[in-house]
């Protein structure tokens, strides 16, 4: 577990800017899903979780990438890329005072990518992704589904969702 207060800053930083312009319409994948990534899985190192506190662009980045890592589930059968996502939405999880419908959202994209995998299907680990999971085993797709919409869309590069945040 890391706790130094200035790789936590510079984490949440590279979280906020690291995304360009466009990237919710990006290829799938690209640098920055992977660079991105790599930041996810520092800040979830962190201790307290309840300390990494993301402005709204920060929180638009983390939910583009969910998007995206559901997407490429989607394209590939992956789960690491439903793994992906969930990690993301953990974290988004850990936002104080943040809109349920967009977690929702997300929570739905990476529910109905995760139930096109093949069976058998891994699970998500609890222990690294307690808030993730504690929504995962409440979550109710048909309850949801009148509230929470997305669609799919083909595109040259294969099947990409699209959200309505």
């Amino acid at each position: 577990m890391n706790h130094n207060p200035a790789d936590l800053a510079q984490t949440i930083k590279t979280i906020e800017s690291i995304v360009p312009d466009g990237y919710g319409r990006m290829p799938i994948p690209s640098e920055t899903d992977e660079e991105l990534q790599e930041q996810i899985e520092i800040a979830l190192q962190f201790e307290n979780r309840k300390d990494i506190l993301l402005n709204q662009h920060g929180i638009d980045n983390l939910l583009k990438y969910v998007e995206r890592m559901a997407s490429e589930c989607l394209r590939e059968s992956r789960f690491k890329d439903c793994q992906h996502a969930a990690q993301s939405l953990e974290l988004l999880l850990c936002q104080p005072d943040n809109d349920r419908h967009p977690l929702m959202v997300a929570l739905a994209l990476i529910h109905d990518a995760y139930f096109r995998l093949p069976e058998p299907r891994p699970e998500f680990d609890a222990a690294q992704l307690p808030l993730f999971c504690a929504e995962w085993e409440s979550f109710d797709q048909e309850k949801s589904s009148k509230a929470i919409h997305f669609r799919i869309r083909e595109e040259p590069e294969g099947p990409r969702y699209i959200c309505y945040w």
